[in-house]
Parts: C-alpha cells; structure tokens; sequence
C-alpha cells in the first residue's frame, strides 16, 4: 500500500470510528449516502462490533451507512472483501497496455446490487481499488460463459 493523502474531514471520520471502536483505521471513503472504513486484515469483526454496535453507533453519529472492508495484500481478496456479502463468482487480475483491470464474475441477480443506482457501487469500488493498489478499471461479466460452454462439449460427446 503506498501514499495515502487524506483529508481534514476524513482524519476526523477516522478518528471518530476508531473512538468508537477501538480499532485502527487505514482509510475512510466517504459518498454522498455511504462511509466505508478500511481496516488491518483481521479486524474487520472487532471494527464492527459484538452485534455490529460499532457499526450502528458510527452510523448514528455520522448519519450515514458505514461499511467495514478489511484490507488485504492479495488484490482478488481485497475486491472480494469491498463487495462482501456479495458472493463473486471469479474475480482476476490482468495488466492491458498501462491499465490494471480486475475482472468480476458475478451472478446475474447481484448485478444490480454489484452496480447499484447509476453505477454508484462500483464506482465507490474502483475509488477504493485505485486508492489501495494498481488496478485502474473494473470489467463486470455477468454469468459464466466459461460453464455453457462446458455444458455443450459435454452434451457433444454423449
């Protein structure tokens, strides 16, 4: 994780949710509905509190939905905890010229969960992702191509 340049306001999120719930915070990423904490890999429970008390007092103080993501060094574990609980089918990394693009599979009814209103969740997403790490782009692919074509080479063989 290299250089993170925060703001006043986030510095002072931060420092309101580590009050809260005594854990440290790598980074706050504010919408206009949404805050999502960033913690240590293995902290995400602790952050969020015995019966997510933590998580609904910081959401009473900031009047505001808060998400906790935990961090981790393994970008597709990263990409996983962001969307959690949303279950990814595949998630991979690939470089393409000067980009870094992480694809997700998902299954075709979390699409509009993974999008959300006007593409606002993944938008939220890749501000994350560029934040953390390398990856510039995020390419969603709905359903699995991969398993018909399977289907139809195993059906061709009977």
């Amino acid at each position: 994780m290299g250089k993170l340049r925060l703001t006043t306001d986030e510095i002072m999120k931060i420092g309101l949710f580590e009050k809260i719930s005594n854990v440290p915070v790598l980074d706050c990423v504010a919408t206009e509905d949404r805050l999502a904490f960033i913690v240590k890999e293995g902290d995400a429970g602790a952050a969020i509190g015995k019966g997510g008390e933590h998580v609904k007092t910081a959401e009473e103080k900031f009047g505001k939905k808060v998400d906790i993501i935990e961090y981790s060094d393994d970008w597709r574990k990263f990409i996983r905890n962001i969307f959690a609980p949303l279950q990814l089918e595949d998630v991979w990394i690939k470089r393409v010229g000067k980009d870094v693009i992480a694809y997700i599979r998902i299954n075709p009814r979390i699409r509009r969960a993974i999008y959300g209103e006007k593409g606002k969740n993944l938008e939220r997403a890749l501000n994350i992702l560029k934040r953390h790490t390398k990856i510039t782009k995020i390419r969603v692919i709905v359903g699995d191509n991969r398993r018909k074509e399977k289907k139809n080479v195993e059906n061709t063989q009977e």
